[in-house]
């Protein structure tokens, strides 16, 4: 655990035994499934550690189900990626660098035409990708399409082609394709938390701890 983490489950468990002995209730959180993979899982141990009897309901999938379903009352919170130009609902929490993701670096190197290993459309990744590719006028096809991760990440190392991730998120043995490749650089992927108008304090508080935990590791 990283020291700025550290701080921040000392500081948590500090105030819920001072002040919040008896914090309870439900939160259901969404998530897209890379982030949760990846970054989450820690965030969340943390927020458990200090308040065991908080019941948290985490639920990952693509961002446009968990929009929709947000919007239909199924979470009390969600985080969602997005473009960072986009004038959309919630605060921005996370940014990081996109890469191309293949079984090894000469994965692009020998086509005319690059496979693309995908969410289904509409997603950020894809739409980043194709746009990218269409700057540069270099031919792409979608190769597989995955609506999870680990589907996704087998069929790149099945050497079915190339898909985008973000730069932490790369599995070993998957290689990042370098410029070398002739591939274009990407923006930036955006992670934004959106929180329900009723929203209760305890759903509150795990956003403020999402938040403020994201922010000293970014």
């Amino acid at each position: 655990m990283g020291t700025a983490r550290k701080l921040v489950h000392l500081n948590d468990k500090a105030v819920a035994e001072l002040l919040e002995p008896d914090i309870r209730g439900v939160v259901r959180l969404g998530v897209p499934e890379d982030f949760a993979t990846v970054h989450l899982p820690e965030i969340l141990a943390l927020f458990n550690e200090a308040h065991p009897l908080v019941e948290l309901e985490v639920t990952c999938d693509l961002t446009l189900n968990l929009l929709e379903r947000f919007h239909a009352g199924a979470f009390d919170l969600v985080l969602v990626k997005r473009e960072p130009a986009a004038a959309l609902e919630g605060m921005r929490v996370w940014r990081e660098p996109l890469v191309w993701v293949a079984r090894d670096q000469s994965a692009a190197d020998s086509v005319d035409t690059v496979p693309l290993v995908m969410s289904p459309a509409p997603c950020v990744y894809r739409k980043r990708a194709t746009d990218a590719l269409d700057a540069i006028g270099r031919p792409w096809r979608i190769a597989y399409t995955s609506t999870s991760l680990a589907g996704s990440q087998a069929a790149v190392r099945a050497g079915l082609g190339i898909t985008v991730l973000p730069r932490e998120m790369v599995p070993e043995p998957l290689a990042t394709v370098t410029g070398e490749a002739g591939l274009p650089v990407l923006p930036d992927t955006e992670i934004a938390l959106i929180e329900g108008s009723a929203i209760s304090e305890t759903g509150h508080m795990l956003a403020q701890h999402i938040v403020e935990t994201l922010e000293r590791t970014n």
